[in-house]
């Protein structure tokens, strides 16, 4: 990875603290949470979009409603430095990048300034009937443009 994101490229920055059972028999943070920690940073971005409520009477964490969603395509992890038990880190996320019927999210982890791991994970949406990729809609586009810092690639 050659351009390292930086704090200041981020509106949604959730803090975490790292517990004891998310770290190895070196008292580092296991390499697999990472992307249990994109996963809870991306609820977190969607909640500042306020989309994920999580209340039953609403969709809930299902962003396009009933007949669209979306899934995991593909992820990426660069390690560049650990996070070791009691660490506070912060799971700083954007929307780097959106194609047709894909979207991609970067989640930089920082303890402090120091940027510790980068997940991407590249998303398909799709039609939940036919299970089929669908284009983004344009509503969520123009949401996410209005909200980043930076400007998503695609848009």
């Amino acid at each position: 990875m050659t351009d390292a994101p930086t704090r200041a490229q981020f509106r949604s920055i959730a803090p975490k603290r790292v517990h004891y059972h998310e770290v190895d028999m070196q008292n580092i943070v296991f390499n697999a949470n990472y992307l249990m920690y994109a996963d809870v940073g991306i609820t977190e971005y969607f909640r500042a979009l306020n989309l994920a409520s999580g209340k039953p009477e609403s969709a809930g964490f299902n962003l396009f409603g009933p007949d669209h969603d979306m899934m995991v395509r593909h992820a990426e992890v660069d390690f560049r430095a650990s996070a070791v038990a009691d660490d506070m880190i912060d799971l700083a996320v954007r929307l780097k990048r959106f194609g047709n019927s894909s979207m991609t999210s970067e989640c930089a982890i920082f303890r402090g300034d120091e940027l510790l791991t980068v997940v991407t994970i590249s998303y398909v949406h799709f039609a939940t009937a036919t299970k089929r990729p669908a284009p983004v809609p344009a509503w969520f586009k123009d949401m996410v443009a209005a909200f980043e810092i930076v400007q998503p690639e695609g848009f």
